[in-house]
């Protein structure tokens, strides 16, 4: 607080009063963060991605679970057209579920066709823009081991009378989503250790992404005894930083 009146007086040359204290005194956190959400906001701005993301990433043999399938458009995109892949041999797709989806026109309902899921459809008018859900994938875990579902196809074309195609980040880490499948004899959270590092921004391995395991990412920040390439650019920058904010956020 000192070092607060000190600064006000150096400038206005009178001590504030308690009002104008607490002004200053927030004014400057407030101001960072606006900052960040500003330079969060123009990374990655360029290009617009496919992202699938897990009900859970630990499943026991047997249960249900589910993937959300969204699509981000950094320019209106008024038809879509997406294949997701999953494992038939560990998993068994039950059904889709579009309630929810930005997509209000369908040129086919979605389909499964062997080890694909296929999204078909558009919107009116010039589209949508940022992040929308597509649709879910309801699924039913059916052997034990790692697996994953992974975006093989994607193609969105922009809502500008043209059908021109729009950029997609095809090196996006969350076009794919890896889970574990373990049966009733195993212990999850041994299972969460050992495969914890292969689920983006979970850095204790405890299963899940969470304030524990930002704080882990900054220390090593700082330290440079890790390096957390969570998008494979070769180095551990703030890109990386958005990457495990985000992913904090699905737990």
């Amino acid at each position: 607080m000192k070092s607060v009146i000190s600064l006000w007086k150096n400038i206005r040359g009178k001590t504030p009063n308690t009002a104008s204290v607490r002004t200053i005194k927030y004014m400057f956190p407030m101001f960072f963060g606006a900052i960040v959400v500003l330079f969060a906001s123009i990374i990655g701005s360029d290009k617009s991605y496919v992202k699938l993301v897990p009900s859970q990433t630990l499943v026991m043999q047997g249960e249900n679970f589910s993937v959300d399938v969204y699509v981000n458009a950094h320019i209106p995109v008024n038809a879509i057209d997406v294949r997701v892949a999953f494992p038939k041999d560990k998993v068994q797709v039950l059904g889709i579920d579009k309630g929810g989806s930005v997509l209000t026109i369908w040129t086919e309902e979605p389909i499964i066709e062997n080890n694909t899921v296929k999204f078909s459809g558009g919107t009116f008018k010039r589209g949508f823009l940022g992040e929308h859900l597509i649709g879910t994938i309801n699924a039913k875990a059916k052997y034990t081991g790692k697996t994953e579902f992974a975006v093989t196809e994607a193609q969105l074309l922009a809502g500008d009378g043209a059908g021109s195609v729009v950029a997609i980040d095809n090196e996006s880490t969350e076009s794919k989503t890896s889970f574990y499948i373990y049966d009733q004899n195993e212990d999850p959270t041994k299972i969460s250790a050992e495969i914890g590092v292969n689920i983006v921004g979970d850095l204790d391995g405890d299963g899940s992404v969470s304030i524990k395991d930002i704080s882990v990412f900054m220390a090593n920040w700082r330290s440079k005894k890790m390096v957390y390439d969570f998008n494979s650019d070769g180095k551990m920058n703030f890109i990386d930083f958005s990457i495990i904010l985000a992913r904090s956020f699905f737990n």
